[in-house]
C-alpha cells in the first residue's frame, strides 16, 4: 500500500500537482506511524519504519 501511495505521490509531483503530492506524502507518514506503533519493536527499528526503510 505504501509503495502505491509513493508511486502516486511521485506521479503527482511530476504532473506539478504539488498539493496532491503533499497530501499523499502526509498519508504515507501517517500510515508508517500506525504500522510502527502496532509492532512491538525496539526504538531503532521503529525509527527505520518511520524513515521508510522498512
Amino acid at each position: 500500500m505504501i509503495k502505491e501511495l509513493e508511486r502516486q505521490m511521485k506521479a503527482s509531483a511530476e504532473a506539478l500537482e504539488f498539493e496532491k503530492a503533499a497530501s499523499l506524502r502526509d498519508q504515507i507518514f501517517e500510515l508508517r506511524e500506525v504500522l510502527a506503533e502496532k509492532q512491538d519493536l525496539p526504538p531503532w527499528q521503529r525509527a527505520r519504519i518511520l524513515a521508510g526503510e522498512s
